[in-house]
């Protein structure tokens, strides 16, 4: 099997746990691509490494490997996107709600994954198309799409529709779109509530609103959502998954419903949801701790 890494460019900030992965996926008979960009860090002289540019190692994979924190995670799925290849994170981060291996148990976990002793987790994606005054973009979120105000100091409004029928003028510090997987990101943090990734919905929840009649709001994942960019300030941006910015000043409408793919998650026995919630929110603990 063919196995690709996904590193984050600072690669400093994993430089004790990637060589000790490398050397036990060529222990298991197997080979690695790890990006260019990391050869100037760590050199493995084994006929079961190549260094390979970023771009073409979706292709030449038959998985991928996430090394890092969710944010590596969600751009190693960014490039594996429309592969239909799974995506496999081992968490180095802080929080953390995309990956379930660690350093403590990745020899157990990979191993199984090796023999086909998993399942793939299949999750929603969004779709933006944002219609510029002289072309049109598409762009894809795993977690969420935000409309942020950028250095704008008062608020902003954000005129919105749902399948053409105008919905609401949020009157905020902006607006998350999000898919079930980033109900527990920028959503959560923001009053929206926490959404099982087996439910096919989509949440809108404002940032900071200024009616408390405002509150977030649970929507099919079927239904399309259109923001109306005309009156925005030229500031406002459009952050996707929190790693990409772009700028709304020359922009006219965004339309947003869920895209044609998924992400595909690999999980292990015992792996769930809920479990997950425990382990990273400390839930089901008693008045003692216990």
């Amino acid at each position: 099997m063919k196995i690709g890494l996904h590193l984050h460019p600072q690669y400093k900030t994993i430089s004790k746990s990637l060589p000790e992965i490398v050397s036990f996926l060529i222990s298991k008979k197997q080979q690695v691509l790890i990006p260019e960009f990391a050869n100037n860090y760590i050199q493995i002289g084994d006929p079961l490494v190549e260094y390979v540019s970023v771009e073409r190692i979706p292709e030449l994979v038959d998985a991928m490997f996430s090394i890092g924190g969710d944010g590596s995670f969600l751009g190693a799925s960014r490039l594996m996107a429309k592969t239909g290849k799974p995506v496999l994170g081992i968490h180095l981060g802080g929080l953390g709600f995309l990956s379930d291996i660690s350093m403590e148990n990745y020899r157990e976990r990979i191993t199984a994954f090796l023999v086909g002793d998993y399942k793939v987790e299949e999750r929603s994606v969004l779709n933006a198309d944002v219609s510029f005054t002289d072309h049109r973009e598409t762009y894809f979120a795993f977690n969420d799409f935000v409309i942020d105000k950028g250095h704008v100091l008062t608020m902003i409004k954000i005129r919105t529709y749902v399948d053409d029928d105008y919905f609401n003028t949020y009157r905020s510090d902006g607006l998350i779109i999000a898919t079930p997987t980033g109900s527990t990101a920028y959503s959560l943090s923001a009053g929206g509530p926490i959404i099982s990734p087996h439910i096919n919905v989509i949440a809108i929840t404002p940032i900071c609103p200024h009616s408390l009649s405002a509150r977030p709001v649970i929507l099919s994942d079927n239904q399309m959502i259109r923001i109306d960019c005309t009156e925005l300030n030229s500031d406002v941006s459009l952050i996707i998954d929190g790693q990409n910015r772009v700028p709304l000043g020359k922009a006219d409408t965004i339309t947003i419903n869920k895209a044609d793919f998924s992400l595909k998650i690999v999980r292990f026995k015992g792996d769930t949801f809920f479990k997950t919630l425990r382990s990273k929110m400390n839930w089901g603990l008693d008045v003692r701790g216990n």
